[in-house]
C-alpha cells in the first residue's frame, strides 16, 4: 500500500500558498505581435521611422500600469476604444461575435496600433499608419 498524503490545512504553509485572483489592471502591459494580421496594416508595411516609434511607444509604457493607461489621454499614452463595426478590414476569425470593442494605443503621433487586451497582454492586430483602418469620426 502507498504512503498516505496528509491533508493541508489553511491557505498558506511552508511549501504552498493559496493563489488570489490577480488584478491585471495593476500590471504593466505586455505587447505581443503573435496575432498581427498580414497585409496593408501589418508591421512589415511600416517605414523605419514608424517601426522605431512603435518600439519607443512600448518603451514609454514599460512602467505604466493598465490603470495608468486607462486614465491617460487617449491621444497620448492612453487607450481608446474602437468599435469593431468601425473597422474597415476583415476581422480575424478568433475575434468572437460577442466582442464589441478593440483598443487603440498611439505609436507615432496620432497613428494607432489596434488590438485587444487579455489579462495584461496587448495583442497588436494592425497599425493604422494612414488613418484608413477605421472610421475616425
Amino acid at each position: 500500500m502507498g504512503k498516505r498524503i496528509r491533508s493541508v490545512k489553511g491557505s498558506q504553509g511552508k511549501n504552498i500558498s493559496a493563489l488570489e485572483p490577480k488584478n491585471y489592471d495593476k500590471c504593466c502591459p505586455v505587447f505581443s505581435l503573435e496575432k498581427i494580421q498580414s497585409g496593408k496594416y501589418c508591421l512589415s508595411s511600416l517605414n523605419q521611422e514608424s517601426k522605431a516609434e512603435f518600439a519607443n511607444a512600448m518603451y514609454r509604457r514599460r512602467t505604466l500600469t493598465w490603470s495608468d493607461l486607462k486614465r491617460a489621454q487617449r491621444h497620448g499614452l492612453g487607450t481608446e476604444k474602437i468599435s469593431i463595426t468601425n473597422i474597415k478590414t476583415q476581422i480575424p476569425s478568433f475575434i468572437t461575435k460577442d466582442a464589441d470593442d478593440l483598443l487603440a494605443l498611439r505609436y507615432h503621433g496620432n497613428r494607432g496600433m489596434i488590438g485587444f487586451r487579455r489579462r495584461d497582454i496587448f495583442y497588436v492586430l494592425w497599425f493604422d499608419k494612414d488613418f484608413t483602418l477605421y472610421n475616425h469620426g
